[in-house]
């Protein structure tokens, strides 16, 4: 069974194996999540993203995607570019299930056992805390296999005192 936590703060700072960030469908890391990892850990995720649109012959990811890609010089084995909002930043609950369903599969695979993960569809993103909320609890209610711990990061205060409070619920 996962055991859920969260951290009111930098996502960047959290240890874990698995790192899942919230990204534009451009794979553009231009701010967020994206633009402190390129700050911080310099500019081959970028390079690397932009490298896997060309190849596919792409402009953009489709809503719900998740691409995984090597930690880049971070101390994350993997890191997963999730997808959960459209090119003008919107998205639903069921958007970001969906996105954290793919992300998290994909982390696994690559053996992650613990995941850092971005609450995903609330900063660009215009997610109602409710909706969010609703997502996760959604994802909470269907175990994640070979995902030991979740640890969802924010810097929202309110968002992680209510997530907080839902995981105790649940």
């Amino acid at each position: 069974m996962t055991k859920w936590q969260i951290i009111h703060g930098d996502l960047l700072d959290v240890a874990a194996d698995g790192l899942l960030c919230s990204a534009n469908p451009s794979l553009n890391l231009s701010g967020g999540v994206g633009g402190a990892f390129s700050l911080r850990y310099g500019p081959s995720m970028q390079t690397l993203l932009h490298e896997y649109l060309r190849d596919r012959g792409l402009r953009n990811v489709p809503t719900g995607t998740a691409v995984v890609m090597p930690g880049c010089g971070s101390p994350f084995r993997a890191v997963a570019q999730a997808v959960a909002i459209d090119v003008f930043y919107g998205t639903s609950s069921e958007v970001i299930l969906q996105t954290y369903s793919a992300a998290t599969l994909a982390l696994a695979a690559a053996g992650c056992r613990s995941i850092a993960a971005a609450c995903l569809g609330c900063g660009y993103g215009r997610c109602p805390a409710e909706e969010f909320l609703k997502s996760v609890r959604a994802l909470i209610a269907n175990p994640i296999d070979n995902v030991d711990d979740m640890t969802l990061a924010t810097t929202n205060e309110s968002l992680a005192d209510s997530l907080r409070h839902l995981i105790s619920a649940c």
